[in-house]
């Protein structure tokens, strides 16, 4: 028998013997954890060195500035797949979302800061509507969302009459075109978020509740968790961060239309599927979505200054997310 067993810490006893560690089971440790780091660092490498005037600081700044509405709504999303469950309608909430804060703003004259707020509690609304028929109703995530992804995307198609809405006041570009210091406005916002939502899982019962229902429904139930109040704040979360990205995106072009973002839905899980959160729910931080994030900005950004056509973008984001779920399906396979 050639099979060692592992003692805690991931030394064998043979290793123990030895004084030393099992190299084998360090490598896996280290890159378990800084795996996605390394990966983020050595995309940098390659595409400062492939793509012309990648890394500058204007540049970065501008990766930063470009990510901020897909972080935003892979905040939401991590919550929602580490719930296990779904949200496909997150892009569309953030088209409605662009088109509405537009509106009110340009075609009712509505102050910029109630235009906002009445946006975001339109969020709040759809997401609440998806949360109650996926937690009350038992109605499968994936269906319910994908129904309300096409309400959300024809709503903002009636309300526009199919046609751009531009003249936006100047004051309300400061959201999306502003600075804070040497930070893109937006991406101070997409950090607000961030950090929102990784207080609410890692500080907070909500958190652990979330996490529980995401690793066993029913053994949460059983140990006295409210199933469907954790189900309805994650997709009223989700919602409330598609709306607060179209307020960002409506912001930084000036403009809105309903057919805004119509495949920022592949960017958004691709980032959390990166970043590690397992669709089978249960597993997943908002760090790794951080860096996800970053990942599919880096590479959108780079595969832009090589000239690459949007539709081979397509293609590359959809096998990254192909790569990552098989990749948690081998480490399931492997850990069971």
């Amino acid at each position: 028998m050639s099979d060692e067993v592992k003692t805690q810490g991931g030394r064998s006893p043979a290793a123990e013997a030895r004084g030393g560690y099992d190299i084998a089971s360090l490598i896996a440790s280290g890159f378990s954890k800084y795996g996605l780091i390394l990966a983020l660092i050595l995309l940098i490498l390659f595409l400062s060195i492939t793509a012309e005037n990648f890394f500058t600081v204007s540049n970065m700044m501008n990766i930063l500035l470009q990510s901020s509405n897909i972080g935003i709504m892979a905040a939401g999303l991590t919550l929602v797949i580490i719930c296990a469950e779904i949200d496909l309608s997150v892009a569309s909430i953030q088209s409605m979302g662009a088109v509405v804060v537009a509106l009110l703003l340009k075609e009712y004259g509505v102050p910029i800061v109630p235009a906002v707020l009445a946006t975001l509690i339109l969020g709040v609304l759809l997401g609440g509507v998806s949360g109650v028929f996926v937690g009350w109703f038992a109605i499968p995530a994936f269906i319910l969302t994908l129904a309300m992804d096409s309400l959300s995307r024809g709503g903002a198609l009636i309300l526009t009459g199919e046609q751009s809405i531009f003249g936006l006041p100047e004051a309300f570009s400061v959201i999306g075109q502003g600075y804070l210091g040497p930070f893109p406005m937006a991406a101070v916002i997409m950090g607000l978020v961030f950090l929102a939502a990784h207080l609410i899982l890692s500080r907070t019962v909500l958190g652990t509740n979330i996490y529980a229902v995401g690793g066993n429904k029913e053994a949460a139930r059983v140990a006295g968790v409210n199933v469907f109040a954790v189900k309805l704040f994650v997709l009223v979360f989700s919602g409330f961060c598609g709306a607060l990205a179209g307020v960002v995106m409506a912001s930084r072009l000036m403009a809105a239309q309903a057919i805004m973002g119509m495949f920022d839905l592949m960017d958004v899980i691709a980032a959390v599927v990166i970043g590690g959160a397992s669709l089978l729910g249960g597993e997943g931080r908002i760090i790794g979505t951080v860096i996800g994030t970053l990942i599919i900005a880096c590479i959108r950004n780079g595969l832009n200054l090589l000239g690459i056509a949007a539709d081979w973008q397509l293609l590359a984001v959809g096998a990254i997310i192909i790569l990552a779920v098989l990749l948690d399906y081998v480490g399931k396979k492997r850990t069971a």
